[in-house]
């Protein structure tokens, strides 16, 4: 995944959890300042990190991330969106 496609990925995510934030490309990462103004650096891991896929920093804390899924729940809750009640998406026949 490039930096533009993880940006698009974040912000949709962001929207999605109704946070206002706006990620930005970093190097060869993404940047956000949450909406209490800690600022959170996530970027790909190196080949000698794995199975770690992705780093999440904030001031005094990284946390590895092993998938995109994991990235996005633990973005969620750096950001403080993980405190309400999730969406579910339920997907059914029309009949059913």
């Amino acid at each position: 995944m490039t930096p533009p496609e993880l940006r698009d990925l974040l912000a949709d995510s962001l929207a999605l959890w109704e946070v206002v934030a706006q990620p930005r490309v970093a190097g060869t990462g993404v940047a956000v300042t949450a909406p209490d103004g800690t600022a959170l650096s996530i970027h790909p891991a190196g080949i000698e990190d794995l199975p770690v896929r992705w780093w999440l920093d904030r001031p005094g804390q990284r946390r590895p991330c092993t998938s995109v899924l994991g990235l996005l729940r633990t973005l969620r809750n750096a950001v403080g969106a993980g405190e309400g009640e999730a969406r579910r998406l339920r997907v059914a026949r029309p009949d059913a």
